[in-house]
C-alpha cells in the first residue's frame, strides 16, 4: 500500500478507538447503567448529571437504610427486571401484626365499657346499705369525711378529707387531706433523787433520764392511701 493508504486507516483506527472509548465513559456516568462508576462520576471533569440533581442528598447510613428492602424481603427477576419479591417470613410477621393490632382493639373496646373500680365498690351492696353508706354518701356528694386513725399504742390523729375510693374493707384512697396527728419522742428529764438531802457543791443531787412525750404535729398531702384496720371511725361534720 502507499504511504497516504497507511495514513488513512491510521486514522481509521484513531477514530474507532475514540468512539469506544466515548461509549465506555457514556456507560460508566450513566448512573442507569450496570458499568456506572461512581468515582469517575465524582470528578469535575466529568460532567455527570444525576437523573434528579435537585434531589436533597442523604447524610447518613440510617437515612439510605429505607430506600433498600427490608430484612424479609428479596429482590428477583421472575417477573419482570428490578421488581421486588416478599419471603414468607415477611408475610408471616405482617400476618401476626394484624392478629395483634385487631386484638388490642377488641380488648380496648371492651375496657371502655366496663364500670369503674371505685364506682363498682361504691354501687355495691356493702356500700347501699350498713356503715359504708356513709362513705359512698360522702363520695357522689363530694363532702369531706373526718377519720380517726389509730396505731398499735392507741389513737394516733384526726384526718379531713375527700373520698376517691373505697372498698368493703374500708380500705381507702383520700385527697386534699389534713391531718393532726401525734408523735411519741423521747426527752430527757432531770429530777432530784427522793430521800436525799445531801447537797455537793452547792447543788442538789438529781438524775436524768430519758421519758417519753407526746409531740402534736400537723401536715397536709395530696393522696393517700389508707389501710381500713387502721381507720376507728368515719363521720361527716356538720356543714
Amino acid at each position: 500500500m502507499d504511504d497516504d493508504g497507511d495514513v488513512g486507516d491510521d486514522d481509521a483506527d484513531d477514530g474507532r478507538r475514540a468512539a469506544a472509548r466515548a461509549r465506555t465513559d457514556d456507560s460508566r456516568l450513566d448512573f442507569a447503567s450496570s458499568d456506572f462508576d461512581p468515582v469517575l462520576a465524582l470528578k469535575k471533569s466529568s460532567n455527570a448529571t444525576p437523573p434528579f440533581p435537585r434531589m436533597r442528598a442523604l447524610d447518613t447510613v440510617r437515612q439510605c437504610r429505607r430506600l433498600l428492602p427490608s430484612t424479609g424481603e428479596k429482590v428477583g427477576r421472575e417477573h419482570g427486571a428490578g421488581r421486588q419479591t416478599r419471603g414468607l417470613a415477611s408475610f408471616a410477621a405482617q400476618a401476626r401484626a394484624k392478629q395483634r393490632a385487631e386484638r388490642f382493639t377488641k380488648e380496648d373496646a371492651a375496657f371502655a365499657k366496663r364500670e369503674r373500680l371505685c364506682d363498682a365498690l361504691a354501687n355495691s351492696k356493702h356500700a347501699r346499705e350498713g356503715p359504708l353508706r356513709v362513705l359512698r354518701d360522702a363520695r357522689e356528694r363530694r363532702e369531706r369525711v373526718t377519720i380517726v386513725t389509730r396505731h398499735s399504742r392507741g389513737v394516733r390523729g384526726v384526718a379531713t378529707a375527700y373520698v376517691e375510693a373505697f372498698d368493703k374493707f374500708a380500705n381507702m384512697i383520700l385527697t386534699d387531706v389534713e391531718e393532726t396527728y401525734t408523735v411519741r419522742v423521747m426527752r430527757v428529764v432531770e429530777r432530784e433523787r427522793t430521800g436525799t438531802t445531801d447537797v455537793v457543791g452547792g447543788h442538789s443531787r438529781t438524775q436524768t433520764r430519758c421519758a417519753p412525750k407526746l409531740e402534736r404535729r400537723a401536715r397536709r398531702l395530696q393522696q393517700i392511701f389508707v389501710r381500713g384496720e387502721q381507720i376507728v371511725s368515719v363521720s361527716i361534720p356538720p356543714s
